[in-house]
């Protein structure tokens, strides 16, 4: 398995030696199916944003960042992690102004700042 997003917990581990606005954060969270995965993310050279792949998506991913339009993505890495935080359908978690919410249907991440993001399931990905 692939690990996500290698640089920003190098840069978490050495947060002691930066002042706190400037310390990187990464928070994954999945489906409770497992099949959809996402991560929040922000350091201080990145805007906070959300990042979610699916199983069988191979090297794509959407993400929406608090400003800015939504995108697929090609990756060369995971955030779907097996131990991440599950969220339960119909529960919303939040991050600065990006929130998403869990469904039967998938997750759908949006900025509440832009009011742009997407839907994400196995079967379906869509960008708005």
């Amino acid at each position: 398995m692939i690990r996500p997003v290698a640089a920003v917990l190098a840069a978490v581990a050495c947060s002691a030696a930066v002042p706190e606005a400037a310390v990187a954060a990464y928070r994954a969270f999945r489906s409770p199916t497992g099949k959809v995965g996402c991560a929040f993310y922000s350091d201080a050279e990145t805007a906070p944003g959300v990042r979610c792949d699916w199983l069988g998506g191979g090297d794509r991913a959407v993400t929406v960042a608090e400003t800015g339009r939504a995108r697929r993505i090609r990756v060369t890495d995971t955030v779907l992690d097996r131990h991440a935080k599950v969220i339960a359908y119909g529960t919303t978690t939040r991050f600065h102004d990006l929130r998403c919410t869990s469904r039967r249907s998938g997750i759908t991440c949006r900025s509440v700042h832009s009011g742009h993001g997407f839907r994400v399931s196995v079967q379906k990905q869509e960008v708005f």
